[in-house]
């Protein structure tokens, strides 16, 4: 878990946050742990917008959803996350593309986020979420290539 750390930090932090996210496209092999809970599923990431948002579609067996991930100097990131149900948007603060946390602020504060780059090849979702006075903690953990 440390040499995790240490890549990260010795990855390079480009001009623009969002520019630095550019290794992420294309489709990764994901996988969702909560508990005893777990789902595969594939994230496939491209740019939109000109380059001022990356998108990211998820799909799994039975469903999907798209989340726009945006990056602006003065407000941080932006992340909008829709599925069949509903629309999520999320605020994160800092500007490095390889460690950044963002939160739920609509529609409502329940849900906490970070995102994590361990290397060219893998990242991981560290996520929270507070329901019915519970909360659930999460990891997904994504691959390019084989799951």
């Amino acid at each position: 878990m440390l040499g995790s750390f240490v890549l990260a930090a010795a990855l390079p932090v480009p001009a623009t946050p969002l520019a630095g996210m550019h290794y992420l496209v294309g489709t990764w092999n994901c996988t969702y742990r909560a508990g005893a809970a777990r789902l595969a599923y594939a994230a496939t990431y491209a740019y939109d917008r000109d380059g001022h948002t990356l998108r990211q579609i998820a799909t799994w067996a039975g469903g999907s959803d798209e989340e726009l991930l945006a990056y602006d100097a003065k407000r941080g990131w932006t992340v909008v996350v829709v599925d069949d149900q509903t629309a999520t948007v999320m605020r994160g603060t800092g500007s490095d593309p390889n460690h950044f946390a963002y939160r739920s602020v609509y529609p409502d504060a329940s849900i906490a986020v970070t995102f994590d780059r361990i290397s060219a090849t893998e990242y991981a979702l560290h996520g929270t979420v507070r329901s019915g006075g519970k909360t659930i903690t999460s990891v997904d953990t994504c691959l390019r290539g084989a799951r």
